[in-house]
């Protein structure tokens, strides 16, 4: 009985001592159709409506208290020398699973890589680019005030800066055109 006590106990220790664990997070999106983004998300020179796609969120795991999507393009770094941010909210409250087609969700929206806060169409200049829309479940909303404050988050960059606070995350991967 006394191992069994002992046991039990550095069980609950390391539990305890563990870093957060990510959980599965589910993400959705009618504005992909067999691995493409539609137009609607694209801006005006490619026909599109600059609209921010549209997301449905589900399996959020326990401990959830806002979410973060970024949506950005890897392959922008053959002609900008870096991951090109089109969307960035956070802060999004976890009650908000469904995010309609241009719709803002309630957060804080940061700046793009067009210095701009709000969605920014999908432009390439060069042809096809893979997109990635990622969608982080987070124990804590993320300081936007002060000298701190994130601007144009790339996936890497938020699982880097705020990895901690990420309890699940989810990851759709597009190409336009």
């Amino acid at each position: 009985m006394k191992h069994a006590k002992i046991w039990l106990a550095g069980l609950i220790a390391a539990a305890l001592l563990a870093p957060h664990t990510a959980f599965a997070l589910e993400i959705s999106s009618d504005a992909v159709s067999n691995g493409v983004l539609d137009s609607d998300s694209a801006c005006e020179d490619h026909d599109g409506d600059d609209e921010s796609p549209q997301i449905s969120i589900s399996d959020v795991p326990p401990g959830t208290t806002h979410f973060a999507i970024i949506m950005d393009d890897p392959d922008a770094k053959a002609l900008d020398g870096k991951t090109w941010v089109h969307w960035n909210v956070v802060n999004i409250p976890a009650d908000h699973t469904e995010i309609e087609g241009d719709e803002t969700p309630p957060g804080v929206v940061l700046e793009n890589d067009d210095e701009d806060a709000e969605y920014g169409g999908m432009c390439p200049t060069d042809g096809r680019h893979m997109y990635r829309i990622g969608v982080f479940a987070l124990d804590a909303p993320i300081e936007t005030d002060g000298d701190d404050a994130p601007e144009a988050l790339t996936i890497e960059m938020l699982e880097s800066e705020y990895g901690d606070q990420i309890v699940g995350s989810a990851l759709i991967e597009a190409a336009f055109p």
